[in-house]
């Protein structure tokens, strides 16, 4: 889009100009286009941006006394109708490339539709006036608030400490479940082929490995997600071990009551995942994350990358569930609590794109809880504080995370990578969350901008 010149006049005419200067002032030229970037460095989103001007000539400066970049600057349009902002220019300087283009750094991010305002000065002398332009950025306005901000809780209770859902006699009644089940995947908006999927699957799974109805319909709950190949890692041959889980069970985890659950191992290797008997109460969609989690630890060896990376993967997918079925956060219970606690921190954190969810801590973010008396700036380090007795950082890959990323990456639109690279990760999630969902997961959890925004 090309916009003329708003010229307030100039100090006289041109054979006015003429007589004082020996001839006519120097042509201002026209503003062609002004495009925005989000700066990265090294794989990490920064707070600032870089923004290409364009012009539909070679510039020629007038002489200045002032620096090019006080020339130049921006009107940002406050959110919701809000007042907007003036952001000024930190440096400017034609490109070295290419003698049409100015380039402004600018220690903020600027988004989509800020409007830029040119001054005619900066090419001559004498005239005056401003040339306007809308900016293409990369990032939208509401985008950009995200990449730069913590979002506040606007439902605190959500991540109150809560109380042990009642188990009912529905929870252990198979068909009740198997009804339980439907609903979800309707909820979830299922099609008809991972509908009947999940429903064949629950109906084949055996007993004897999950004696729980409710289990069996959580596991079965992960058919048509990116974790459906837990179901298979656990109930087959098809993991590390070479064997299928031993059973999968309410039972107070072995020496460790207090945790949700665990992964310990029988005689002959073949593993058993305890889920703490307050968690029967829960529902489907509470345990579908947990059973996600669990079912990558596969061999004995533990480290912070792993926990940090199962604990990623169970967000994501109760963050997605969540965007689906928003009820679920309103559970009150201790399982949901956690969960609630740790898709908010994913949403508050990413390193690469601080506007989507991560890992690692955003830029601008001190705190990915703010609104409370937890002190954590990352995803990471929130995760990492939960496993006090974990003193190795890294351990090697379990076949089924790799299958977790295989199945992200396509719709991240990145290669394959190592799943416990958290670098990587955070990343890959970013970019595997669809805008929409993370807008539906937002408004679940009542999340909402700061003060000032």
């Amino acid at each position: 889009m090309r916009l003329p010149w708003i010229l307030a006049g100039l100090a006289g005419t041109a054979l006015g100009m003429g007589a004082c200067s020996g001839g006519e002032p120097a042509p201002v030229p026209q503003v062609a286009s002004a495009r925005a970037t989000r700066d990265v460095v090294s794989g990490e989103a920064k707070l600032s941006s870089t923004v290409e001007v364009r012009f539909d000539r070679a510039v020629v400066l007038a002489p200045l006394k002032v620096p090019l970049s006080s020339n130049f600057e921006f009107e940002v349009a406050g959110l919701s109708g809000g007042a907007a902002r003036r952001v000024l220019v930190s440096k400017a300087e034609v490109s070295a490339a290419n003698g049409r283009i100015i380039l402004l750094s600018v220690d903020q991010v600027v988004p989509d539709g800020a409007k830029l305002k040119v001054a005619a000065k900066a090419f001559s002398a004498r005239a005056k006036g401003e040339a306007v332009i809308t900016v293409e950025g990369d990032l939208s306005p509401v985008l950009a608030v995200l990449a730069t901000t913590a979002l506040g809780l606007g439902r605190p209770q959500l991540l109150n400490p809560g109380v042990a859902a009642e188990v009912k006699e529905g929870d252990r009644d198979p068909e009740t479940m198997r009804a339980a089940l439907s609903e979800m995947l309707d909820k979830r908006g299922a099609d008809d082929g991972t509908k009947r999927a999940a429903l064949a699957r629950y109906d084949s799974i055996p007993p004897a490995i999950v004696p729980a109805a409710k289990l069996r319909a959580a596991l079965a709950g992960l058919t048509g997600t990116f974790a459906e190949p837990a179901i298979d890692a656990l109930l087959t041959t098809n993991n590390c071990s070479g064997k299928p889980a031993a059973q999968i069970l309410f039972q107070p985890p072995p020496d460790a009551p207090k945790l949700i659950a665990r992964v310990t191992f029988a005689k002959n290797g073949q593993r058993i995942i305890s889920l703490n008997p307050f968690t029967e109460g829960e529902r489907i969609e509470h345990l579908m994350p947990i059973l996600a989690h669990e079912a990558i630890h596969c061999d004995d060896e533990d480290s912070l990358a792993e926990e940090v990376a199962a604990t990623a993967f169970d967000a994501f997918l109760y963050l997605q569930l969540a965007a689906a079925i928003p009820e679920i956060v309103d559970a009150g219970t201790p399982l949901s609590r956690e969960l609630n606690v740790d898709a908010i921190a994913l949403i508050n954190s990413g390193r690469r794109l601080p506007e989507s969810a991560g890992i690692l801590a955003s830029p601008g973010v001190p705190r990915v809880l703010p609104d409370t008396s937890l002190r954590y700036g990352s995803f990471a380090e929130l995760v990492a504080a939960a496993y006090p007795g974990v003193d190795q950082p890294l351990s090697p890959s379990e076949p089924l995370a790799e299958m977790y990323v295989g199945r992200l990456a396509p719709l991240a639109g990145m290669p394959p990578g190592q799943a416990f690279n958290v670098p990587y990760l955070d990343e890959l999630l970013g970019r595997a969350l669809d805008p929409r969902t993370l807008g539906r997961a937002i408004e679940a959890f009542g999340l909402r901008l700061r003060a000032g925004r």
